[in-house]
């Protein structure tokens, strides 16, 4: 923990910020530390690869983004706990010579007693105790505060986030995770006799030449004849078949065993039969 940390720089730490903050971002003030939770939970709902069609852009554009966004809010946690460890602040640099350049004016001749002062280097000792227990709390005892379970049904991931068994960090982690091994459309349509791999391509082709990258393959093709409903059902069932089930990735990070997952499984199925 202590050495991921120590690897951020200023430039990484500033990239890190302007994605999550924007272009006015400043690495060096505070007022990001109190705001970086809400800023990640927004930036990732924007960008969220489910909102593709309502936003009218394609969904692995928004899943690049999304990464990127859960990245930031990697490197910002770091810097967050670990205040002492980016670089010092240039007003913290500048404020420093004026110290010393008094003592040589106020008695130049003795130089002896210049060399006390480097024992004001005793504040560079305060930073690494600072920053040492900080990083000793671990990423995963650092997980958000047990919130109301909104009124509604949920996802697994959703469920697990907002009863504090896992952090927001994790839940967009674990969204990316899943989505990635995702099985194309288009590639179980062919599999199931619907499409061929010609017709495949020139769905994607006619799709991106009208400028409708922002609609699913699927619906795409269902608009324009290439599918029927039935066998867009049909082969959007085998998708969620074939897709890795969200809770795996909990088992397999560690977040959960296979009984605490059994637990939020119950809970989630209780939860979603009072909201039909």
């Amino acid at each position: 923990m202590t050495t991921a940390t120590a690897e951020i720089t200023v430039e990484a730490l500033a990239h890190a910020g302007r994605v999550l903050f924007g272009p006015s971002f400043a690495p060096h003030a505070s007022a990001w530390r109190g705001a970086l939770r809400e800023a990640y939970r927004r930036r990732a709902l924007e960008t969220h690869p489910d909102r593709a069609r309502a936003l009218g852009r394609p969904e692995a554009e928004l899943l690049r983004e999304f990464r990127a966004v859960a990245e930031a809010y990697r490197v910002l946690s770091e810097a967050a706990r670990a205040p002492a460890v980016p670089v010092p602040p240039p007003r913290a640099a500048a404020a420093r010579p004026p110290g010393p350049a008094a003592a040589p004016r106020s008695s130049p001749p003795r130089p002896s007693p210049d060399v006390p002062p480097p024992s004001r280097a005793a504040p560079s000792r305060r930073a690494p105790r600072a920053a040492v227990p900080a990083p000793a709390a671990g990423p995963r005892s650092a997980y958000a505060a047990r919130e109301p379970l909104p009124r509604r049904r949920l996802r697994l991931g959703e469920l697990l986030y907002y009863s504090g068994r896992v952090p927001w960090s994790a839940f967009v982690e674990a969204v990316v995770w899943q989505r990635a091994q995702r099985p194309a459309l288009g590639r179980i349509a062919v599999e199931l006799g619907f499409l061929d791999s010609a017709t495949v391509a020139a769905v994607l082709a006619r799709r991106r030449a009208e400028g409708a990258t922002g609609e699913r393959f699927g619906e795409y093709a269902l608009r324009t004849g290439y599918l029927t409903r039935l066998q867009l059902l049909t082969a959007v069932g085998r998708q969620g078949r074939m897709q890795r089930r969200i809770g795996e990735y909990f088992l397999e990070r560690g977040w959960l065993d296979a009984r605490a997952l059994e637990a939020a499984c119950g809970e989630l199925a209780g939860h979603n039969a009072r909201y039909p």
